[in-house]
């Protein structure tokens, strides 16, 4: 079930951030950012999202940053909504295996 939470739930944010991305790679968290990054061997990507609405991610040949005012959380993904920006982080599919592990 996709959980919706407006730029200014950052407490709620945070906590949703750090499940998703609990045992896949490095997760850091503050009163301004969160931010993920994976680890070698795995695919070299990472997501940082701003308590001000600001954001940044890199995946494999491409790379974003914009400003948001929404975050949208699933199982597998991180949707990222502004007022131009319509944004969909997904989580691959190598780094998702480890929630197995």
């Amino acid at each position: 079930m996709d959980e919706e939470f407006a730029i200014e739930q950052w407490d709620k944010i945070i906590v949703k951030f750090t499940q998703i991305f609990d045992g896949l790679g490095t997760v850091l968290h503050n009163e301004e950012m969160a931010s993920f990054t994976s680890r070698a061997p795995d695919v070299e990507t990472g997501i940082a999202i701003y308590s001000n609405g600001q954001f940044s991610a890199s995946m494999p040949l491409h790379g974003i940053d914009s400003m948001v005012s929404k975050v949208i959380f699933s199982n597998t993904a991180i949707t990222l909504l502004g007022e131009s920006i319509d944004y969909t982080y997904r989580i691959p599919p190598e780094i998702l295996k480890r929630r197995g592990e």
